[in-house]
Formats: C-alpha cells, sequence, structure tokens
C-alpha cells in the first residue's frame, strides 16, 4: 500500500524532510563512484563551510546533488532568518522569506530555511528534474532579498540514494499496517511490511513538474530496479517511486525477511549504479 503524510514530511525536514521521463533522458549518466558511499557506515555529521558554502544529498549528507532530489545548502551569512521557515504549501514556492536558489539559472523550489544548532546557515530545496548530471555540473546561486550572496559549483550525480535518518541513525520507516515510525520503542517485526522514506532515486517514469507533488494516478515509479539490502539479506521490494503527494520525497515499500535477526541492522539501498548511506533498522 502507498501512504504520504505531511506529518513525516514536517520531521524529514527538521532531522538536523509508463515510459522513460523525457526531462532525464537526454542527460549523460554520471555515478558517484561507490566507494564514497561504501564509508558511510554511521549517521554522516553536518558538513562546516569553512571554505564556503556547500550543498549535500539531505537525507545522507554526502555532496552533490541529484535532479529531482532534495538537497540541503550549508553554510555562513546566506540568509537573515531567526528559527526554521518551512513552506506550507503545494507547489514549494520559488522564494522563501527573501531566499531564493538558483540551480544553472533555474529558480528552485525551496521547502526549508533556517538556522542549525551549530550556527551554520541551511536552505533545503528540491533539485529541478532537468539538472544536468556531470562533474561540477550545476552552477548554485543563492540570493536573499535580491541580492546575492553565494556562488559555487557541485557535482550532480542521476542517481544518488539517501535514506532518511533521524535519533541515533535510525532508518525512517513506517509500518505499513499501522504507519507507526519504526524505531527503538517500535522495532519492526520479521515479516513486516515497511515503507522506507529517501531521496535521490534517480529517473522516473513519469514527467513531473518541479515543486509540486507527486501523482497517485499514475503513480511515479522509479526507472532503475533496485535492492534493499538489511543485515546484507535480499529483502522483496514491492514499490519504488515518488511518494504520492508530497516532493522530491521517494518511498520503497519493502518486506523484512522473514529470518531477519533481532538488533539494530545495517540496512542500505543498491541500485544498478549507486548505493545510499548505511542505516540502521530495529528488529524484534
Amino acid at each position: 500500500m502507498i501512504s504520504r503524510s505531511a506529518t513525516l514530511f514536517a520531521t524529514l525536514v527538521v532531522v538536523t524532510l509508463p515510459g522513460v521521463a523525457s526531462n532525464s533522458a537526454h542527460k549523460t549518466p554520471y555515478y558517484r563512484p561507490k566507494g564514497s558511499q561504501q564509508k558511510q557506515q554511521k549517521a554522516a555529521t553536518k558538513p562546516r563551510a569553512s571554505s564556503g558554502p556547500v550543498v549535500v544529498n539531505a537525507a545522507s549528507y554526502l555532496p552533490g546533488v541529484s535532479p529531482g532530489g532534495l538537497v540541503t545548502i550549508f553554510g555562513q551569512d546566506l540568509i537573515d532568518v531567526q528559527g526554521v521557515i518551512y513552506a506550507d504549501s503545494n507547489p514549494f514556492p520559488n522564494s522563501l522569506a527573501g531566499v531564493s536558489v538558483y540551480v544553472n539559472g533555474e529558480a528552485a523550489p525551496l521547502y526549508a530555511i533556517g538556522v542549525g544548532d551549530d550556527g551554520q546557515d541551511q536552505i533545503s530545496v528540491q533539485v529541478p528534474y532537468d539538472a544536468a548530471t556531470g562533474s561540477s555540473a550545476v552552477e548554485i546561486t543563492v540570493y536573499d532579498s535580491g541580492q546575492q550572496v553565494a556562488d559555487f559549483t557541485a557535482d550532480s550525480y542521476t542517481e544518488d540514494p539517501g535514506i532518511f535518518t533521524y535519533g541515533n541513525n535510525d532508518a525512517i520507516a513506517q509500518s505499513g499496517t499501522d504507519y507507526s515510525l519504526i524505531g527503538q520503542d517500535n522495532a519492526a517485526i520479521p515479516g513486516d511490511y515497511l515503507v522506507l522514506y529517501t531521496t535521490g532515486l534517480g529517473p522516473l517514469s513519469v514527467t513531473l513538474t518541479d515543486g509540486y507533488g507527486a501523482p497517485s494516478d499514475p503513480l511515479a515509479y522509479t526507472v532503475d530496479s533496485l535492492q534493499v539490502l538489511l543485515d546484507n539479506e535480499q529483502c522483496s521490494v514491492y514499490f519504488s517511486g515518488l511518494s504520492p503527494g508530497l516532493i522530491g520525497l521517494y518511498q520503497v515499500n519493502f518486506q523484512v525477511p522473514a529470518d531477519a535477526a533481532s538488533g539494530n541492522l545495517n540496512l542500505q539501498i543498491q541500485t544498478p549504479y549507486a548505493q545510499s548511506n548505511v542505516a540502521t533498522l530495529p528488529v524484534q
């Protein structure tokens, strides 16, 4: 069953959010070297922008962007706000509290801006679906009240899977039965069906408009197949694509193996070309 929850999406952004789509077909495929992802065995820490702003996958915190995915820009002196401001709209706006971001000159939809506990400014956006891919393929320009405050380039990956996490690197996943959040006090049960929340899973089966919620009919499926590995065991996957009604947020529906061990197990997504950060899934 496909599920969506505005409350869950709010949780994601404060964790500190048939046919190949024509808006992806023209790009030259470009993938992050897998070795750089294999090092992500624990929750990544937020990058410090000691030498300027940086843009990272909003789930894995690995540098770079992926067309259609959710990313966060970290830096100093980017915004002039107190606390955190969220975009409470569908579609997401192209300006939030006077802040706007452009990717290769194209406005990127914003879903949150704010200042983190470490004092870094944070700007969270959806990357335009038609963004170029390649090494240093995107130029990101940030404006605050009409004044340019940052301009830098970043790598852009065709696929850059990232699993959203919370707490001590627990994957953000819901029970497929009652949609409760899986965690240390609500561990998954072997054989359970779960909904895992991710971003950056790459090209989709339908063409979509930046900043708008994903459709439910037809569903936006990922073009490339993927595997969910739990404790290095392959899980059965029943759906992978955009979460209906939500923006830039992918979900993967899978079944916990019936013979899964108990404990905090490693969880990872792998596509034919890329792999995610490693998250933790508590299992009874």
